[in-house]
This record gives C-alpha cells, structure tokens and sequence, in this order.
C-alpha cells in the first residue's frame, strides 16, 4: 500500500479504548478496500477536520452538512462519496423546543435564554435561527442568553434543568402526518422521556456524509463508494456501533443546494453570527 492517510471524525462522546479498537478495524477495512492505508484521526471539532482536509493529513473524514460544505465549497478540500439513510431517510429535521408547558409560539420566545449545540450544527444552530429571521424576528437581539452547550444530549438537559427556555436539537418529521416521529427525547415507541416539546420544526436538512480528500486518488474514491453500497455484516456493525449508520446512499447533485444556499443568505445577512459577548455563554462538553 502507499503512504497512509487519516481517517477523520469527531466523536459524540469521549472515545473509549473499545471504540477505539473498532475504529482502528474500520480503517483496515477501508484500507483493504480502497488499497491506501487509513488510520484513525479522532479530531476535537469539525473545524480541525477541515483542516486535516487541508494540510493533506486525511483521506476521509465523516462530517456533518454546515461543514461538509464548507469544505466542499469555500475550501475546495473534499467531495462527498455517499450518505447514510437511516430507516431509508436521507434527510432529517431541526426542532425548536421548550420545557412541556412554556412559550407556545415563536414570538413568546423574545427575551428567553436559549440553548444551541454549536456554531456549525444545522439543525442545533444554523437552521432555526435562519428560520427565526424569515418570521422577521431579529436574532442577533432576539434572545436575552445563549448558550452553546457542545451536544444535542445538553440542549435537552439545558431545557429539562430550567437551564434555558428554548433549544434546538435534530429530528425526523413523519411525511404523512407532519408530525415528530423520532427524536433524542422520544423512545422507539414515540413516547417522550423527557419533559420537553417541540413548538416548531425545520426542514429538511441533508444527513452527514462521508467526505474524501479531493487528494485522494479517484481509483481508491471509486473503491470506497463501492465498498459503502455494499458492505457485509461486520463492517455494517463497525459503522453503526461507531458513525451510528450501515446504509449509504449516493447524493443526488442537487441533495445539497436548498441547504447551501440557505447557508449563503444566512452569512450575508450575519445569522450566522456568534451571539454577542454580553449574551453569550459557553459552557464545556462534548461535541457532536
């Protein structure tokens, strides 16, 4: 094989020494596929992906949409090869939600203390604060407190503790019915675990994807792909038990645009922006 390449993604919680163990087996079978050794990069934000990207030290890195576009439009450093669909979904949902029984529509959320993933979550940032502006509500001063609190996992805590009024956090909205059918408070059956609601949702948003190096030799992309159509049970396991997917699909051209263009008009308008200092409060966790 020639010269190794890193494997990158950032994990949802610390990684252990067991998921280690099986991340490292994933980029053996991906080396055994694509003929280029991989070896694993456990990266601490997606931002330190793209520049992995960048500096050449990754072939592949699973990343989230904000920054698989950003890598792949403004960056130049990376292509998608497939996506993942999750009960035959390649596309998922932003919720806006609220401890059960408080603010019921999104104007009553002025002056509220709200609770956001991080800067370059779709779904836990970007996506609802775009959605806030299209109701004509400003959102660099809609908010009395914000809060990035590293994980979807902490905005729910954020809103279950009386922490923050609103969040947001990622779903899955039945087609038919227009109604949350999957989400991090709900179990399989639907039923809520958490005593949170939603009171808005967003949508659709492109899933993560696996990102290669545009580097990276068009044979050894070409293998990959391959390989992720149709993978056996074992590397099935390996990425559901680590990337939490074993069905891939390929992206149409345009399964990206309406969220890249909503991304540009949200950077020409400054929705993107961190929340002032004197609103703003971090706290420390785990990214996701």
């Amino acid at each position: 094989m020639s010269a190794a390449w890193g494997f990158g993604f950032v994990p949802a919680t610390e990684l252990s020494g067991a998921g280690r163990i099986l991340f490292e087996e994933l980029c053996e079978r991906a080396s055994d596929e694509a003929g280029i050794a991989f070896s694993p990069l456990v990266a601490q934000s997606y931002r330190d992906l793209i520049t992995a990207l960048e500096e050449r030290r990754i072939g592949l890195a699973w990343m989230p949409p904000v920054p698989m576009i950003e890598a792949m439009e403004s960056k130049s450093v990376g292509t998608p090869l497939a996506i993942p669909a999750r009960r035959g979904l390649t596309v998922y949902h932003s919720a806006l939600i609220v401890r059960r029984g408080g603010p019921r529509t999104l104007a009553a959320l002025e002056g509220r203390r709200a609770a956001w993933v991080e800067r370059d979550s779709a779904a836990g940032y970007l996506v609802p604060r775009m959605h806030l502006a299209a109701q004509g509500h400003d959102v660099r001063r809609f908010f009395a407190r914000e809060l990035f609190v590293h994980s979807h996992a902490a905005v729910i805590d954020a809103i279950s503790s009386g922490q923050a009024d609103v969040g947001a956090t990622y779903c899955h909205v039945d087609v038919a019915t227009k109604h949350v059918s999957r989400a991090p408070w709900l179990d399989d059956e639907g039923r809520s675990t958490r005593p949170v609601e939603p009171i808005a949702t967003m949508g659709p948003i492109p899933n993560d994807a696996l990102v290669a190096s545009t580097e990276l030799p068009a044979t050894a992309r070409a293998s990959i792909t391959r390989w992720l159509l149709a993978l056996d049970p074992r590397a099935k396991d390996l990425f559901e038990r680590i990337l939490g997917a074993h069905d891939f699909r390929i992206p149409s051209p345009d399964h990206f645009e309406a969220l890249r263009h909503s991304l540009r008009a949200a950077r020409a308008r400054g929705h993107d922006a961190m929340p002032r200092d004197s609103r703003r409060g971090l706290r420390v966790g785990q990214r996701s």
